[in-house]
């Protein structure tokens, strides 16, 4: 499995993510973030199955690892502003970055169980160790033991994420190919 070369270049992802179709598209993802980011299902008081990361992963099926980034970074400001949320930086920086890693995965490649692993591997690393960074950094929990907490929460949530991922990959491939006209 590669990266696609369409993946690397960056000149054609800023010309469209610059375009109007662009724009409107990550308006629309970012809204999409935010009414996802209602609907958590808590499976124990640790542990929930998020929807709202799907949505990075989708930015960046379509518009590569720039829109990727830019709709996760932006998505979390928005959703800090709209819902009233303490902002800090660092989690629009890991938002970001899964966009991009899922878009590098993704981008003008072919749904598959492996990049559906990878993708959810993506989440995986960077929840058990940027986002627990985060979390030490904002309300000074030990780091030792928010590390062994986030490793049972992260594991699980891995399981269901990979699943998760590979179901929403082959729908949204089903509709990113008859939908949106640049995929055709």
């Amino acid at each position: 499995m590669q990266i696609s070369k369409e993946a690397q270049n960056l000149d054609t992802q800023l010309k469209t993510l610059r375009s109007t179709q662009g724009i409107c598209l990550c308006g629309f993802l970012i809204a999409v973030y935010v009414v996802l980011s209602l609907f958590n299902l808590p499976i124990t008081e640790v542990v929930e199955i998020r929807f709202g990361f799907l949505v990075f992963i989708a930015a960046g099926m379509i518009g590569g690892p720039v829109m990727g980034f830019t709709v996760g970074f932006l998505a979390d400001i928005v959703n800090c502003l709209i819902r009233g949320f303490a902002y800090f930086p660092g989690f629009s920086f890991s938002y970001g970055l899964l966009g991009a890693i899922s878009g590098l995965i993704l981008y003008r490649s072919r749904a598959s169980r492996s990049r559906a692993v990878l993708c959810a591997l993506a989440e995986y690393i960077i929840s058990l160790t940027l986002s627990t960074l985060w979390l030490h950094i904002m309300y000074g929990f030990e780091l030792k033991s928010l590390i062994i907490s986030r490793l049972v929460k992260c594991t699980l949530s891995f399981a269901v994420n990979i699943v998760l991922i590979h179901v929403f990959l082959e729908a949204f491939q089903r509709f990113a190919h008859t939908a949106l006209p640049a995929r055709r």
